[in-house]
């Protein structure tokens, strides 16, 4: 028997609460992450614990703000306050240039690929604007406070601090200004010490129910922005304080564990602004001597510079140079100082308004704009450290060249720029390397979609023979009655009709299409049979019995309807043109496209339903194809583009990345329904009724998607884990 003493557990405990906030927090995370892998999405629960957590820190955000801000400046002389903000803003300035030459650089690390995407709502989605108004003038300063329209709340707090400046008898306000300082701040302590299980709670919620597999295609996107995120938080800023400024890059990275750490498991900046305010003024009293009015400048300084973009927002300019490379448009390096100038003053808005914004600057599809949501978790963590360190390394140097310390001199800035320069030459040759080593690079962009399966498996009967009016013989037109006896419903098809109706790599017949008509086969109780038909000879197959009903992307043609019966609409598509890549700039308005010569549009559909593209484009020349690949594989200079559906198009693109879609009508909508025989009203009434059913229970929904926007089965999909996958628990 051992004699050793086993810890007790309040002796873990207070070893635990020990620790330094910033160790709590990486040891929160790392069992977040190991007890998230383990139990899977079991704990996904978890995840409200932790945005009930967060939602408590920012609670003293705002106030904090106001407080500091009106009585930081409030105890300002004016030539102090011009002295401050004229030193910030050029040092701003100058981090804001550091910062995006650092993000343009980053690109290089991008291997040679080409890609393409699944279509997107947001494609064909107007813009939101930005009410720059509201978001910068404080009409309402309640308002603003409860909408977080920090500018505009920053901009009432500097008008009322600069407002006490020139009052006689504002002792008073701002004493009690600093009481309300001091209450917060102790307030923001007192909730970092449940911060650690707020941290845990959102990791292992994360971990249980994200999949790497959803990453896969933003690998080289999330390395990247990762390479990207720690080389300038652990060594640009760092080192460019360590030069200019008595703070040495061993206290620079010490006193900033706590705040990075926080910004990197909450994804959350604006909760440490108390943290970062107070270790600039313990560091800077340490290292030299901090006035008391240097004190009330970082009071000031933090909460102002936390409204303008930071360094850190500035980082998801990355995302559109690797939408350019993931798109196979890498961006003209000549569009660079405009990106560089416009993407900085959308930034002063929500990235979410920015990115769509900047791809449509530089002619990049806006259904990439998904992939950044996607990607949003991760990078959103560590971009957040970014702007962490950058308001360390504003805060410090404003200061430091305030009070006189800072060490500007042609020798430091020699030596910064051999730092920084050196570094990144290292980064970018191994990063380059080791993503060519590790990345897949030959993986084809069509391989998700040609591997695509209807969702009752294969389809058993499927006839490839056209039938031939005259030679084939005629049958009755088949009611319901008629089907159900029968046992089979057949269903026309156009083959090679993406992403309707397609063969995929196991030549079974695919598609949004097959996999609504299996369905409504089911609901029948029959089997369902696929017979193909060519372009424009679908109403002769239905209305001589070849088929029951016609089910393959047909757009609604007034035309038609004087020879069948169409269903009510199951999808509302989009008229685009695909092009080659390098021309899709050119053909995003009518207005381009007009002013172009000689240009030739091929086209599937019947020539009825081109009649609006010929109205609005009256110089294009439109010539009939009978399929869509005769396009894609057309002898060069045949046709410029292909009229088609937006939907469509960006699915073809994934087979032929070179090409890409410009949607140069948004308003331009195309009904896509059912066809039946002209008599066939029996059938007629019921897939009318029978979509309008599955509109109603999802069907319609999921299915559009899984086929249409490329979305996997999230209900269906099993998430790995731990306990259920290496050690059989709970199955």
């Amino acid at each position: 028997m051992s004699d050793t003493a086993q810890p007790e557990p309040q002796s873990i405990k207070n070893k635990l609460l020990s620790l330094s906030s910033s160790s709590q927090m990486l040891l929160a995370l790392g069992l977040g992450i190991i007890v998230g892998l383990f139990f899977g999405e079991s704990v996904e629960w978890m995840g409200v614990i932790g945005k009930a957590v967060i939602l408590l820190m920012q609670m003293t955000v705002y106030p904090y703000i106001v407080v500091s801000l009106v009585g930081g400046i409030g105890k300002l002389n004016s030539q102090n306050a011009t002295l401050l903000f004229k030193k910030a803003g050029v040092i701003m300035l100058a981090l804001w240039a550091l910062g995006m030459v650092v993000i343009f650089i980053m690109p290089a690390l991008f291997p040679v690929l080409e890609s393409a995407s699944f279509f997107s709502t947001s494609s064909i989605a107007e813009p939101v604007p930005v009410d720059y108004y509201k978001l910068y003038i404080p009409a309402n300063p309640f308002e603003s406070m409860a909408d977080g329209s920090v500018p505009a709340m920053v901009l009432f707090c500097i008008a009322m601090g600069l407002a006490l400046m020139g009052m006689d008898n504002k002792d008073d306000i701002i004493s009690f200004m600093d009481i309300l300082s001091s209450g917060l701040a102790r307030v923001t302590q007192g909730l970092l010490l449940i911060l650690p299980y707020g941290i845990f709670a959102m990791s292992a919620s994360a971990a249980g129910t994200m999949g790497v597999e959803e990453f896969a295609s933003l690998q080289i996107y999330l390395i990247s922005m990762f390479i990207l995120c720690m080389v300038l938080t652990f060594w640009v800023f760092p080192w460019v304080i360590a030069v200019f400024t008595p703070v040495p890059y061993g206290d620079v990275v010490r006193i900033s564990r706590t705040a990075l750490v926080t910004a990197f498991a909450t994804g959350n900046v604006f909760i440490v602004l108390p943290v970062i305010v107070e270790e600039c003024k313990t560091v800077l009293a340490k290292r030299a001597s901090l006035s008391g009015e240097g004190s009330s400048m970082i009071d000031i300084l933090v909460p102002i510079a936390y409204s303008f973009p930071n360094v850190g927002k500035l980082t998801v300019i990355l995302f559109v140079s690797f939408a350019g490379w993931f798109a196979g448009k890498p961006i003209d390096p000549a569009a660079i100082p405009s990106l560089a100038v416009s993407g900085f003053l959308s930034l002063f808005g929500s990235v979410y308004v920015a990115i769509p914004f900047m791809l449509d600057l530089v002619h990049l599809p806006a259904d990439l704009f998904n992939f950044f949501v996607m990607s949003g978790f991760l990078t959103g963590k560590v971009s957040s450290m970014v702007a962490v360190m950058n308001l360390f390394a504003l805060t410090l140097l404003s200061i430091a060249m305030f009070q006189g310390l800072s060490r500007f001199n042609p020798q430091n800035f020699i030596k910064v720029g051999v730092g920084i320069v050196g570094v990144l030459a290292v980064v970018i040759i191994s990063g380059r390397l080791g993503m060519s080593l590790l990345i897949d690079q030959d993986k084809s962009t069509s391989e998700q979609i040609a591997n695509m399966r209807v969702a009752e498996g294969e389809t058993k009967k499927v006839s490839r023979q056209f039938p031939v009016l005259g030679e084939t013989p005629s049958q009755p037109i088949a009611g319901i009655k008629a089907i159900k006896e029968r046992g089979v419903l057949r269903v026309g098809y156009r083959p090679s009709n993406v992403p309707f109706s397609y063969y995929n790599n196991r030549a079974e017949l695919v598609g949004y299409d097959v996999e609504l008509a299996t369905a409504l086969a089911k609901d029948l109780g029959v089997e369902v049979e696929f017979i193909p038909f060519k372009r424009g000879r679908f109403a002769e197959g239905l209305n001589h019995g070849f088929f029951d009903i016609a089910m393959s992307g047909l757009i609604v043609s007034v035309d038609m309807m004087q020879a069948i019966n169409y269903t009510r609409p199951v999808l509302e598509l989009t008229r685009s043109l695909v092009v080659a890549d390098h021309r899709v700039k050119d053909f995003d308005s009518p207005e381009e496209i007009k002013a172009a010569d000689n240009i030739t549009v091929a086209y599937v559909e019947d020539e009825a339903l081109v009649a609006k593209a010929k109205a609005l484009l009256p110089n294009v020349t439109f010539e009939a194809i009978s399929n869509y690949k005769r396009f894609f594989k057309q002898k060069p200079g045949s046709y410029d583009a292909l009229l088609i559906s937006a939907e469509a198009g960006s699915a073809w693109t994934l087979f032929y990345p070179e090409y890409g879609v410009a949607i140069f009508n948004r308003n331009s909508k195309a009904p896509s329904g059912y066809a039946v025989a002209w008599d066939n009203t029996e059938l007629l009434r019921f897939v009318d009724n029978w979509i309008k059913l599955k509109k109603v229970d999802g069907t319609v929904d999921k299915t559009y998607r899984y086929w249409i926007l490329g979305e996997k089965d999230k209900s269906q999909e099993k998430r790995w884990s731990i306990m259920k996958d290496v050690l059989g628990w709970g199955e």
